[in-house]
């Protein structure tokens, strides 16, 4: 506690190292994250979706809210259901339960490209937690452009999306 109060003191006042304020905040949450983006995007799309989810890694150079961890799961049984005539997210859950995904596991399912991307994030509960965050459209250049006033804020949203999914798969 005294640690705390004393760090907090320095840092008000403006005496405490840059590195010692980096330090202070939460560690990112760890997460199994699979991207499965859909066979009809071109190369430059499924780039584009996988770096916007490394912008939310902890890793990345921007910084971020997870530590990503693989899932160990079958991807193009997960890129099949981004084209399936089921629902998507019905497809997803299915999968997640028939490749026996277990705790803090989620599947975004990424469609579209620039200013026309979507992402639905499914954790291995029965039902989203958040619909209206689980499900997202959003301009993926503006995520990725480091001075697009909307970046920040297409960021939260994924990791938005992300969060609830985890929430969905009981966090």
């Amino acid at each position: 506690m005294r640690i705390w109060v004393l760090l907090s003191a320095l840092i008000v006042c403006g005496f405490a190292a840059p590195g010692a304020m980096a330090q202070a905040g939460p560690p990112p949450l760890r997460v199994r994250v699979l991207l499965a983006s859909s066979p009809h995007l071109d190369a430059t799309a499924r780039t584009q979706h996988d770096a916007m989810l490394q912008s939310l890694s902890a890793g990345g150079p921007s910084g971020g809210w997870f530590e990503i961890l693989p899932t160990g799961l079958d991807l193009a049984e997960f890129e099949h259901c981004t084209i399936s005539a089921q629902d998507t997210r019905t497809c997803a859950s299915r999968q997640l339960a028939e490749q026996g995904a277990t705790g803090a596991t989620i599947v975004v399912l990424a469609g579209g490209e620039a200013d026309h991307a979507s992402w639905i994030c499914v954790g291995t509960g029965a039902r989203p937690t958040s619909p209206d965050r689980q499900a997202i459209r959003f301009d993926l250049n503006a995520g990725l452009d480091a001075a697009s006033p909307k970046r920040m804020e297409t960021r939260a949203a994924a990791a938005g999306c992300i969060t609830s999914a985890g929430a969905e798969s009981g966090w």
